[in-house]
């Protein structure tokens, strides 16, 4: 689905309801926490966000979303100076690089661990400035079946996006809270406690609604040829009859394999060969991730207003972020999946007090 089409087919509604902005913010204003919560990657953001936004817009609510849509962002390659030529890596020599060196990783041990930090920008209640909020993310993942995930998170800070929203929260008072309405809800500058929530269901881990256990992963095909089949197939499952360009979708939905879930390096280089291929993928050279790490970056542009962003270190094959650019009204919004480490452990995870089981499964 084209979201920016959508939108643009939506322009012409009339003007929401009072019940329905109600409904709407609530439906947005609870996607977006439990995308930020559970798992920062950018996929399931704009999933989250897609979902609530076309069952609001069905009633009319495109103000809403567009005000509130949580989008991503990511800057340019920086210009060569001046005297100085910069040789760019083809986005298919990028890939092939990484899935060289990932080959050569070694993966054992009793645990996958994820440790990420999800980055997120907003308006403020009055839309006066932006606001980023950023949240520390482990995943710790069985290597075998029947074994206990668990989720670790801990809201990092909220501050005001770019200079020129410091100076417009200054100007506000500089307050260290933001509460939005319909429903409540409260974003605080301070840290937050650890906490912890667990699943045994197996069903937690799931790419596009199909559950990605231990079983699943480990049968997952080791060849360019073979993880485009899989994905094809995940992905017509996952879209139903919806029209869908699927090279896009084969990109989106593959780095997100290799950033999101415990595949082996196998089949890590099968999905960036298998990358490599896809028309439509673009390189945008060397680049400074969210969190200052240097890395190649490839795009693959989805519709007239959004670039996605994926950076690699080529010399290790390890995912570094995933990002996107969203522009609304010439205004960007910002939010990123920065992966810290992917690591495979004998170790347990050090458990914060509070833990609680996880409601439901991740869509």
């Amino acid at each position: 689905m084209d979201d920016l089409a959508q939108i643009r087919t939506l322009m012409s509604v009339p003007p929401p309801t009072p019940e329905v902005v109600a409904e709407g913010r609530a439906l947005l204003t609870a996607a977006f926490q439990e995308s930020t919560r559970r798992e920062p990657t950018v996929g399931r953001i704009r999933r989250a966000v897609r979902a609530a936004r076309w069952t609001a817009l069905g009633a009319g609510l495109l103000g809403v979303a567009a005000t509130t849509a949580v989008v991503l962002s990511s800057s340019e390659a920086p210009a060569p100076a001046p005297g100085h030529s910069v040789t760019t890596l083809s986005a298919r020599d990028v890939f092939l690089a990484a899935a060289d060196s990932t080959s050569r990783t070694p993966a054992t041990g009793k645990y996958w661990v994820r440790k990420a930090v999800n980055g997120i920008q907003h308006g403020t209640p009055d839309n006066s400035y932006t606001i980023e909020n950023t949240t520390s993310i482990e995943t710790w993942a069985p290597r075998t079946p029947g074994g206990r995930v668990w989720l670790i998170s801990q809201d990092q800070r909220v501050v005001p996006a770019t200079p020129e929203d410091e100076k417009a929260w200054r100007a506000a008072g500089s307050p260290r809270s933001w509460t939005y309405h319909d429903p409540e809800s409260t974003l605080s500058a301070e840290p937050s406690e650890r906490d912890a929530e667990w699943d045994d269901t197996g069903k937690f881990l799931t790419l596009l609604k199909t559950p990605m256990t231990p079983e699943v992963l480990n049968a997952l095909p080791t060849t360019p040829e073979g993880i485009r089949a899989y994905l094809e197939k995940v992905i017509t499952k996952g879209y139903d009859s919806e029209p869908i360009d699927m090279n896009a979708e084969l990109y989106r939905y593959g780095t997100q394999l290799v950033m999101d879930f415990p595949v082996s390096p196998e089949v890590r280089a099968a999905v960036y060969r298998m990358c490599a291929a896809l028309p439509g993928v673009t390189a945008l050279g060397k680049v400074t991730d969210p969190l200052g790490r240097t890395g190649q970056a490839v795009s693959f542009q989805e519709g007239p207003a959004v670039r996605t962003r994926f950076v690699l270190d080529t010399a290790t094959g390890q995912p570094l972020a995933s990002e996107s650019t969203f522009t609304y009204h010439g205004k960007q919004y910002k939010a990123y999946a920065a992966i810290k480490s992917i690591t495979w452990t004998d170790e347990e995870p050090a458990l914060p007090a509070k833990q609680s089981p996880m409601n439901s499964p991740a869509d």
